[in-house]
């Protein structure tokens, strides 16, 4: 292990006291105490500590993150293991310049709490007020580690993994970079169609009507489609 000449203090030392602390009454975090949940926040942030002293200038593998786990949280149950040190590594790979901001649990707990505050409404005598909530607790670092993804990101995955969906985006694509006399067209050959089992149609109910899908998210479009489909008794695939 590096040792860390801005922490004298061994934090490999302090990550297992607050592990042995927890081994007691490990549980599920979903199910843990106020007085556990800060247990494990704690063992958290030492831990994250632990492991930038021990990996300070590589990407960790998933080998070595293994071992960590092994060596320092093996006491724990493999779930509540799991947990922790997955935070763990996730501060270590997406916010190490914090951890050696902050190479203290007090001084790290204090910078999470205020980079990861959370702004909520609440009304107070009649009137809207925003307040701080600082991330102080597991549920909170562990929704602060984790954003949601965005829209696009989200629609991508589900299109590679629908193949139909896909292929139907193809068809959007290209469809798009036509002009309105050859969507007129399109129109009209597709209307004279006829749906079989294997082959099903996706109806373009009219030039303005897709033009307009353009500006959709696309599973919004699959939506609209699914909806005019079943209204035309037609199979879309």
């Amino acid at each position: 292990m590096t040792k860390s000449t801005q922490n004298p203090n061994s934090n490999k030392s302090i990550f297992q006291g607050h592990v042995e602390t927890l081994v007691a009454k490990d549980t599920t975090l979903a199910n843990t105490t106020t007085a556990h949940g800060k247990l494990w926040f704690t063992a958290i942030l030492s831990g994250a500590i632990l492991a930038l002293e021990m990996f300070p200038n590589s990407t960790v593998t998933k080998e070595e993150k293994v071992a960590f786990g092994k060596e320092f949280l093996s006491k724990l149950q493999p779930q509540t293991r799991k947990k922790c040190s997955a935070d763990i590594f996730i501060l270590l790979d997406k916010h190490s310049g914090m951890i050696k901001a902050n190479p203290t649990v007090e001084k790290l707990r204090k910078a999470i709490a205020e980079q990861f505050a959370t702004t909520k409404t609440k009304t107070v005598d009649g009137e809207q007020v925003e307040t701080s909530e600082p991330c102080d607790s597991v549920r909170k670092l562990a929704k602060a580690l984790r954003p949601k993804e965005d829209q696009t990101k989200s629609e991508d995955i589900q299109i590679a993994n629908n193949p139909d969906i896909a292929k139907l985006k193809t068809l959007f694509l290209d469809i798009s970079k036509l002009s309105g006399d050859n969507v007129d067209e399109l129109c009209v050959i597709v209307g004279k169609m006829k749906a079989t089992t294997d082959n099903p149609i996706v109806p373009l109910v009219s030039v303005k009507a897709f033009n307009e899908s353009l500006n959709k998210p696309l599973m919004a479009v699959v939506r609209d489609i699914r909806k005019t489909d079943n209204e035309t008794s037609l199979e879309v695939a």
